[in-house]
C-alpha cells in the first residue's frame, strides 16, 4: 500500500500520513459494504488493504451504532465515507483524485473486472466504474 499511498499524496497534495488515512477509510467503506467474497479476493491482490481497512474504518454497523444501521446503503456507504474524508481535511477535488487514483491502481493490480464486480455490489458506487 506504500506505492498508492505515495501516489496519493502526490495526485492530490496531502501529506503522507492523511493520504494513508484517506485510503483507509476508503477501504474500509469497500470492506465494510462490498460483496464479501469479491473484497477478499480484491484485497488478497492488494497487500496491506485489509489491514489498512481495519486500522482506518473498523465495523461500519458498530461504530454507526443504530443511525448508522438503520441509514445502510447510500447513507452509511458513499455518503459516510465522504465525510468522513471531509472532517479528515479533505476537499471534495481531492476526494474525486482519491477516488479515480485508488480504482486505477486496483485496476491495475487486480484486473478491471473483479474491481467492477466490487464496486457494482456496492450501493451508489457501481456507477463509477
Amino acid at each position: 500500500m506504500e506505492e498508492l499511498v505515495t501516489l496519493l499524496s502526490q495526485k492530490t497534495g496531502l501529506d503522507a500520513a492523511r493520504a494513508e488515512k484517506a485510503l483507509g477509510i476508503m477501504l474500509s467503506l469497500v470492506k465494510n459494504q462490498g460483496d464479501k467474497q469479491k473484497v477478499e479476493e480484491l484485497f488478497a491482490k492488494l497487500p496491506g488493504a485489509a489491514e489498512l481497512a481495519a486500522q482506518h474504518g473498523g465495523d461500519g454497523a458498530a461504530k454507526g451504532g443504530l443511525l448508522g444501521m438503520l441509514g445502510g446503503g447510500l447513507m452509511g456507504g458513499p455518503l459516510a465515507a465522504i465525510g468522513k474524508l471531509q472532517a479528515a481535511g479533505l476537499t471534495m477535488d481531492q476526494i474525486k483524485l482519491l477516488g479515480t487514483t485508488t480504482l486505477d491502481y486496483a485496476k491495475q493490480k487486480a484486473g478491471a473486472d473483479l474491481v467492477r464486480q466490487v464496486a457494482g455490489s456496492i450501493p451508489g458506487l457501481g456507477g463509477y466504474v
